[in-house]
């Protein structure tokens, strides 16, 4: 892991054997129980979720907190194809890291004895100045600042406190996290009152056994999933484990804890790419586990819901072209086969007139139709300086070099990766989604198309445009007798409970293979800052310790 600090003051921190002690005034030998070794829990984000840095310079991917992006704010198709570049981006490291870690825990000198050396002659407070700069250089040394502080930063503050919590606020800690477990698990979850309290009080026994070191693992998320498994996730497994070793700790597998897209990074870690020997068990959060219809929606007309972050994120077709048609990881996240048939619908006049894919088969039914008003990808989109050509013969063959580069990511990167990681989970999961009605997300997405009327504002003046590329299209159609009518499609809004992204359909696939499952009324971005999932997530972790044996 890369760090400017000594390795032993990542690693080093615990102490987990068990020791005697006699007293020279005293004729007994006294036990001092120390915990039983480390569990090292690392944390996936979602995509967008981790920091990005453009290789040659040109600008940085980091949300830090909401006002963060705001650079995005102005950025046109060039400025985002230029910077998110799958083959020039890396993750970067330096993102800020949320306040309120209980240093006490972090500065104790016989616990900790490479965070401390003393600074004899010092105030106070400037030593502890020093050490809080130390501890913050300690957990950026485990990924903290490689992942998107606004999203997550506060979460990963709570979940590192309560798992390690002083040995003399343990008893008490073990008991106020019972009855909250057990009471998620009554009200949330269906358990019987008796089942839930025994279930949270083993779980909350086993914050007596081990250390749990909470680590997070960014990853280039504009790459293939394929890749941050392979390569990001499964490096920082094997160093973080390896790395506890080394230090003489009991060190067996780590607990992955994931959000969204982060989710499907892990299945493939763990049980395409073999990973699962390094896994105790995986805790997901609002996985898009069959995909979203949403992100096809994203591509043809920009983010919607409010405009600011849409303007952050890609407000429009082109903004969000200019970056997906040549990002795998992203386009990993559309619909797969067992999504289901029929999630694009065309009517025109009224009528339903296409319902696509066919037999659930999306990648030759809708991702590589080409030339169609309704197709995925405008290929115009993908290369901005397509519009800036005046060259013919140069403008067609960047089109067809940008359908080359997309077409192939679907069929080989894509469809790989889908088929791959179908129905595939670590044996002990535990997921949470949303199926609120609240938070809405497109099962379907429809395109709704009227002859067009030309509508001029009230009052007279300038025609009212029309939104291209944020949820209308105009498109001529010829019908039997050569009659030639202009329509105005416009595409639906959401239609199925969700989080306003994944809906529940997607996000709860899977359920039947896991330990537990919970539903909560989140959004999807928040949903780490939602009081529930936070709790479920403590509970799986504890539990999934619990039964790691002695």
């Amino acid at each position: 892991m890369t760090s400017r600090i000594d390795p032993r003051e990542i690693y080093s921190l615990f102490n987990t054997a068990h020791s005697h002690m006699r007293p020279s005034d005293q004729a007994h030998v006294t036990d001092v129980e120390l915990r039983e070794g480390v569990v090292p829990i690392v944390f996936v984000p979602g995509v967008m979720g981790s920091n990005l840095e453009h290789t040659g310079g040109e600008g940085k991917w980091v949300l830090n907190w909401e006002g963060s992006g705001a650079a995005w704010l102005f950025r046109g198709p060039k400025e985002r194809h230029t910077i998110l570049d799958p083959d020039n981006t890396q993750v970067y490291p330096n993102g800020d890291i949320s306040k309120g870690l209980e240093l006490n825990r972090y500065l104790t000198h016989k616990e900790y004895p490479g965070l401390y050396h003393g600074l004899p002659g010092l105030p106070y407070r400037t030593q502890r100045e020093l050490q809080k700069r130390r501890v913050d250089r300690v957990m950026r040394a485990r990924g903290w600042g490689e992942v998107a502080k606004m999203s997550y930063g506060d979460f990963l503050v709570w979940l590192e406190n309560t798992l390690n919590a002083e040995a003399a606020a343990l008893p008490q800690l073990q008991q106020s996290l019972s009855r909250q477990m057990a009471r998620l698990l009554q009200d949330s979850a269906g358990v019987s009152a008796g089942d839930a309290a025994d279930a949270a009080g083993r779980a909350a026994q086993a914050l007596a056994r081990f250390h749990f070191p909470v680590h997070a693992c960014g990853y280039n998320w504009l790459r293939s999933n394929k890749v941050s498994a392979e390569e990001t996730l499964a490096q920082r497994v094997d160093e973080i484990i390896s790395g506890y070793r080394q230090a003489g700790m009991r060190c067996q597998r780590a607990i992955l804890v994931t959000h969204s897209m982060g989710g499907l990074v892990a299945r493939y870690y763990s049980e395409v790419h073999r990973g699962r020997d390094n896994l105790w068990g995986i805790a997901h959060g609002v996985m898009p586990t069959i995909g979203a219809a949403v992100f096809y929606r994203r591509m043809k007309c920009g983010t919607d819901g409010d405009p600011v972050i849409a303007r952050v994120l890609g407000a429009d077709a082109p903004a969000m072209t200019a970056v997906l048609a040549r990002a795998p990881g992203p386009l990993e996240l559309l619909p797969t086969p067992e999504y289901g048939a029929g999630w694009l619908k065309i009517h025109r006049d009224g009528e339903l007139v296409c319902s696509l894919p066919i037999a659930g088969a999306p990648y030759n039914d809708i991702y590589l139709v080409r030339d169609q008003w309704w197709s995925m990808l405008e290929v115009e989109l993908a290369n901005p300086d397509y519009a800036e050509e005046k060259d013919p013969e140069k403008a067609r063959k960047m089109l067809d070099e940008a359908w080359e580069q997309y077409s192939s990511i679907i069929n080989d990167k894509v469809k790989d990766f889908h088929q791959k990681t179908a129905q595939k989970f670590h044996p002990t999961t535990y997921l949470f989604y949303s199926a609120s009605d609240e938070h809405p997300s497109y099962g379907t997405v429809a395109w709704h198309g009227e002859p067009y009327q030309q509508r001029y504002y009230p009052g007279g003046g300038a025609p009212v445009s029309v939104q291209q590329y944020r949820g209308e299209r105009l498109h001529q159609e010829t019908n039997a007798r050569g009659q030639a009518t202009t329509y105005h499609y416009r595409i639906s809004e959401y239609d199925e409970p969700g989080d306003a992204t994944v809906p529940a359909r997607s996000a709860s696939a899977g359920s039947e293979a896991s330990r537990r499952r919970l539903i909560v009324n989140t959004e999807h971005e928040a949903a780490y800052k939602n009081h529930d999932a936070q709790m479920f997530t403590l509970l799986a972790i504890l539990e999934i310790a619990g039964e790691i044996p002695q």
